[in-house]
């Protein structure tokens, strides 16, 4: 399971040739890190961003039946594993620059078997769509949506709007988002560096911070 809309990392794939990240995509990695840095402190770590986000987001089920045994130790786990493997100096601490270039791989990993990444987008993705979801209803509202950005400290006034743009884009009604539209969204923001993709606004909806990378820094 990814947290929230992390890239497939197929286990056959991850020593894929690092690739070079189009600036367009530089730029959403920027942004998604601003979005997870939950303390505003320029750096992720487990217990200053990660292990609160796990306790709210488990907090939500309030003694519903979750869809996973043990859900907030496996969100723990997923983030302890995901900050590792971005933790390039073993610090203890991910910065931006980290967080960048270990996405590399990634995206070359999505180059060469974009099937076999799908595959486990549905997976890893699907499963985290299946912990916000918390009517098993198989869509996301602006409730489950919210809720996650709550969970890292973010404004939810901005979702609604940036939620139907895409969804009109996708040829869907407004303020629901399917698991498939989920998927097709999280699978543009990492790896589709167009402009015309309505992935690209996946984490918009809320007022960000966003760092500085300089691009020879990360290629």
């Amino acid at each position: 399971m990814a947290s929230g809309s992390d890239p497939p990392e197929p286990a056959r794939l991850q020593q894929a040739p690092a690739a070079p990240l189009p600036a367009q995509l530089i730029q959403r990695y920027l942004r998604l890190f601003a979005f997870y840095d939950r303390d505003g402190d320029g750096r992720h770590t487990l217990s200053g961003d990660f292990e609160p986000v796990a306790a709210r987001i488990d907090a939500r089920w309030q003694g519903r039946s979750t869809p996973f045994p043990n859900l907030l130790q496996l969100l723990r786990d997923t983030y302890q594993h995901e900050n590792e493997r971005r933790d390039r100096d073993h610090d203890g601490q991910v910065d931006r620059e980290e967080f960048v270039v270990s996405h590399t791989r990634v995206f070359a990993a999505f180059r060469a078997d974009p099937n076999g990444a799908r595959r486990f987008i549905a997976r890893s993705a699907g499963g985290f769509f299946d912990v916000l979801d918390l009517d098993g209803d198989g869509v996301l509202d602006l409730d489950d949506l919210a809720a996650f950005a709550a969970a890292y400290g973010h404004p939810t006034g901005g979702i609604a709007a940036n939620l139907d743009r895409m969804l009109t884009v996708l040829g869907l009604p407004p303020g629901l988002l399917p698991r498939d539209a989920f998927l097709t969204l999280v699978e543009q923001y990492w790896f589709d560096p167009s402009q015309e993709a309505p992935g690209r606004h996946l984490f918009d909806g809320v007022s960000l911070a966003e760092g500085c990378l300089q691009r020879s820094a990360v290629e």
